[in-house]
Parts: C-alpha cells; structure tokens; sequence
C-alpha cells in the first residue's frame, strides 16, 4: 500500500472532524495547512481561531 500523502492525512482528519459534528470550511483547512506547514505554532492558531469567534460575535 502507498504512503499517506500529507493532503490525504488532512481530508482524513477533516472528515471524521465532519463525523464529530464539527463545521468543517475553507478557513479550517487553511488554518491546518498553516499548522502543518510550521507557519504556526498551534498556541498562536488557538488564539487567533478565538479571536475570529469573538469578532464573529460582536
């Protein structure tokens, strides 16, 4: 059997995050892109993915 590429481990983690109930949309694969490309760090990810709820909300 081939090896995992890098964007079939990320479709694999997104679907059963799907399966889990959880909204799945363009800005969370570009914030796990960022993540797994060491662009980073996921302290920094959390807060900002925190930050963007809080705007979202007013």
């Amino acid at each position: 059997m081939a090896p995992i590429t890098r964007e079939q481990a990320l479709e694999n983690a997104l679907a059963s995050s799907r399966i889990e109930g959880y909204e799945v949309t363009e800005q969370t694969r570009a914030d796990c892109r960022r993540l797994m490309d060491g662009k980073v760090d996921a302290r920094t990810l959390a807060a900002e993915i925190l930050a963007r709820r809080r705007a979202q909300r007013g």
